[in-house]
């Protein structure tokens, strides 16, 4: 095209192509004037329908007249193409603005103005953008916004051209109606807004994800990280402009734009900084790198109960990773496979990721081999740290890293890996061979360098490891991918998004490939832990992680993770401990230094209360995988019911050392010290240390802990200003079921509000009759109801629902949670006026291990009433 001329105008250059239509600058020989020309490709010059949509565009465009919009100076066609006359905006697109370099906070909201404005002309005829991005907004060498390409303008009106499932628009900035296949009006456009006002602010946009699905759950469930955290200087009525046009639900939206674009400019004048952006001298931004992915968590537990929190807590991170700076003690050859360094784009990360795991894997399984988990071996990704360091830290004598570099050629990829064995000693490769595949058949390069691997450090293998080294995972190069990306979301830790995009993932793998034996493993055992953490606690949650790992070890017999699914599902669903370590061993007798299985071990073992030797198993991880906090969190969750709180604060401080940017362990140590000798300053203390560590967002866990020491502290008010920020309806977890109106009802007993508590009692009450109804054996739900019973003064109900909390599990099968149940039932037997029977239960408690202590007592104000008793004065070491 370029040099013809079509009608009178002369094609000078292309300027760009979108999936609407292609872009030329072009010289009005009859005006004299430089336009652009928009005409439809050609591959969709024979649809009607597109065609159709070419035609509505130029039409709602042409019905504009707005200096901030592009103006349409009419439409023609040439050889049977239409295209459109525009004006020519001789400027970039905001993203190449923004790419240039970062915004001033002044600069963003001036550009947001020309933005509102532009939108809000269109509103006013009946035009819905529908496509607002960074693409569709060109800045101009005057500074002057000129909003592009209503191509997916719907007219009021007008004939409907799409599907109504259809998702028109760019991903990223869909708003959640649109993504659902909902209506899309002008609130729609305001939440696509939202997003490039914070993208001009921060660099990038609130909602992300590798690839659809991550990014659909983004914008459908998550809340972005506060603009505060990329650009200090913002606001906190930009903060509240940018939040309230990112709601979720468009009623809670701004309903018009220009009530928007009035509090930008109410802004502007707050401020004393010029209404236009300054091209020249940009301040440089520092975004904080990587969104907050700690997994949320709920929970709960008030007066007697927040002393059960720290080990319940804790344990929340049993399936995330694992840890130590113990030193291996055998003789074996020590190993760490390396994250292999991605040459490719970021999208590709998971590729190399993946292919690390498998080699791990693979070699974890080789007798006379020692490997590091991944868990730990990770924390070295693009570190600085020389062969011999990262050797000297994980007590290995030897290194495998990599590279791995791809090729594209015409519709080909090749993926090329270079490994490289070292002998930490000297420094000395022992072994390199570079592997190359077409991306079709990238899958076997593990099994390939992991076989080589062996051959160079002389390992003799036995017959079945040899079998289990040469096995493919799937032959299906689109199964693997899925795998892989499943993967590495399950790596994430245990948040619900990170399971729920992993469960879609293994899905597709095995969808693909029917006879893929390690997806479905994986799959099976990640709907037992979706199960167990309560995300979906449902029984056909319990049926899918039976069928997916019995359908793994039907293709494969001796798959060790096939064995290791089973082993969940006998655990987290059934609680099956025999069976379930049958399972487990069964699978440890193929790979014995399997990390995740040796925690399984050590969980049922801690479930059944025999502490001593889960500790047992969870030291012997630590050989394994040294380098991860998760670990040490697990080890000083089992100490303290042991009441070994100066172990307990060493595996945290261990933790902290680990990573020192990890909030949890502050949190853990804050209710450490409240057992440990009741001390509320220490507790204080730990909590504004972990407050500074912080990273965007709120972290659940940490909130309560604060909760909880206010109440500790007298300070009844503060807390229940707290309970009621939290945003939460329920706080749930394995361990507990509580509504918000429970725990606001004993706050305000302390406060001597009876009226407002025994109001909030009756609004538990109902829901938990609700729930009591549809979940009949969930314990945690009985003992909630319970004790709203108890606030009414409702005797034997509160008694019968409390016992019967007790009685559904014993304690030799479970002895972490039924401690919790009994204190549960000592807080009913107080309310209700049963002083003896309450003394029996803290008696109990206090002779077995569990998350009570006598320190803890004496600073719970739930227990003053029974301050003057001789028993209780002689239980807690004090007198009257």
């Amino acid at each position: 095209m370029i040099g013809k001329t079509v009608s009178h105008y002369r094609i000078l250059e292309k300027l760009g192509e979108g999936g609407m239509g292609v872009v030329y600058k072009a010289q009005d020989l009859e005006l004299d004037r430089i336009v652009a020309l928009k005409f439809l490709p050609e591959r969709l010059t024979s649809n009607d329908a597109e065609r159709a949509r070419f035609l509505q565009e130029a039409k709602a465009a042409s019905a504009l007249n707005h200096p901030n919009v592009c103006t349409i100076y009419g439409i023609d066609e040439f050889e049977g193409q239409k295209f459109i006359e525009m004006e020519y905006v001789d400027g970039v697109t905001l993203r190449k603005r923004i790419a240039e370099s970062p915004l001033k906070t002044a600069d963003a909201v001036a550009f947001a103005v020309q933005v509102g404005d532009a939108l809000h002309e269109a509103h006013t005829q009946g035009i819905v953008h529908r496509d607002v991005k960074c693409e569709n907004i060109m800045v101009n060498s005057k500074n002057q916004i000129k909003v592009m390409d209503f191509g997916l303008a719907k007219l009021k009106g007008s004939l409907k051209l799409t599907r109504t499932s259809s998702t028109v628009g760019t991903l990223a900035y869909m708003a959640p109606e649109q993504i659902q296949g909902g209506e899309v009006d002008a609130r729609s456009d305001i939440f696509s807004f939202g997003i490039v006002l914070y993208e001009m602010l921060t660099g990038h946009t609130p909602f992300r994800g590798e690839h659809d699905a991550a990014m659909m759950y983004s914008i459908l469930n998550e809340e972005p990280a506060p603009v505060a955290r990329y650009q200090p200087d913002v606001s906190p009525e930009i903060d509240h402009i940018i939040r309230r046009a990112l709601e979720k639900n468009p009623a809670d939206r701004y309903q018009h734009v220009d009530d928007m674009v009035s509090e930008l400019r109410r802004s502007q004048k707050q401020s004393s900084r010029v209404a236009r952006p300054e091209l020249s001298g940009t301040e440089n931004a520092a975004p904080l790198s990587g969104q907050d992915s700690r997994p949320k968590r709920k929970f709960f537990v008030l007066g007697i109960a927040g002393a059960i929190l720290f080990a319940a807590a804790v344990l929340i991170v049993l399936r995330i990773t694992h840890s130590s700076n113990t030193a291996p003690g055998s003789a074996r050859k020590m190993l760490v496979v390396l994250p292999f360094e991605n040459l490719g784009t970021p999208e590709q990360e998971y590729f190399a990721d993946g292919i690390t795991e498998e080699i791990t894997s693979k070699l974890s399984g080789l007798s006379g081999l020692g490997v590091i988990a991944r868990s730990s071996a990770k924390q070295y990704k693009k570190t600085d740290k020389t062969v011999k360091q990262i050797g000297d830290e994980l007590g290995v004598s030897y290194v495998l890293q990599g590279t791995i570099r791809w090729e594209t050629s015409g519709s080909s990829s090749r993926v090329r890996v270079t490994p490289q064995l070292i002998n930490v000693s000297d420094g000395t490769q022992i072994w390199s061979q570079p592997s190359e595949a077409v991306l079709a058949s990238a899958f076997n390069l593990q099994t390939e360098i992991a076989g080589e691997v062996a051959n160079a450090l002389d390992l003799t293998l036995l017959q079945n490891e040899k079998n289990t080294l040469e096995a493919k995972l799937t032959e299906n190069s689109e199964a693997f991918d899925s795998y892989l990306r499943g993967n590495e979301y399950l790596s994430r830790g245990i948040s619900q998004r990170g399971y729920q995009i992993a469960e879609q993932m293994f899905e597709k793998a095995v969808e693909l490939d029917p006879k893929f034996a390690q997806a479905y493993a994986k799959l099976g055992a990640l709907h037992s832990h979706i199960y167990w953490e309560y995300y979906d606690h449902s029984y056909e949650r319990v049926r899918k992680s039976k069928e997916a790992a019995e359908k793994a070890l039907q293709l494969d017999p001796n798959l060790p993770n096939g064995h290791g699914a089973m082993g969940w599902y006998y655990y987290h669903c059934l609680r099956d401990y025999d069976r379930a370590l049958k399972e487990f061993n069964l699978a440890l007798n193929i790979q014995p230094e399997n990390a995740d299985l040796l925690l399984g071990l050590g969980s049922i073992s801690r479930r059944q209360g025999k502490f001593e030797e889960a500790l047992s198993y969870f030291q012997h991880v630590v050989r394994i995988d040294p380098r991860s906090p998760g670990l040490t969190l697990d080890l000083a969750a089992t100490c303290v019911p042991m009441r070994r709180y100066a172990e307990a604060e060493r595996y945290l401080d261990r933790s902290i050392g680990i990573a020192p940017d990890l909030v949890q362990p502050y949190s853990d140590k804050a209710q450490l010290y409240l057992l440990w000798n009741g001390s509320i300053p220490r507790a204080r203390e730990a909590l504004e240390k972990g407050a500074k560590r912080m990273m965007g967002g709120e972290d659940q866990l940490f909130s309560y802990t604060s909760i909880l020491v206010d109440i500790l502290d007298g300070k009844y008010k503060e807390a229940s200003g707290q309970i009621n920020s939290a945003g939460l309806k329920v706080f749930e977890y394995q361990f507990w079921f509580v509504p918000k109106e429970l725990l606001l009802a004993q706050v305000a007993g302390y406060l001597g509000k009876s009226g407002e508590a025994r109001s909030q009692y009756e609004k538990a009450r109902i829901m938990l009759e609700r729930e009591v109804r549809q979940h009949p054996e969930d314990g945690r739900m009985r003992s909630s109801l319970g004790i709203a019973y108890a606030g009414l003064g409702r005797k034997e109900e509160a008694i019968r629902e409390g016992r019967r909390a007790v009685d559904l599990l014993p304690i030799t099968k479970e002895a972490m949670i039924v401690p919790i149940r009994m204190q549960d039932l000592a807080q009913i037997y107080l309310m209700v006026g049963d002083r003896k029977a309450a003394l029996d239960e803290l008696e109990k408690l206090l002779s077995i291990p569990s998350y009570l202590s006598v320190p803890y007592v004496r600073i719970d104000p739930l227990w003053k009433p029974l301050a003057k008793d001789p028993r209780f004065q002689k239980l807690v070491g004090e007198s009257s």
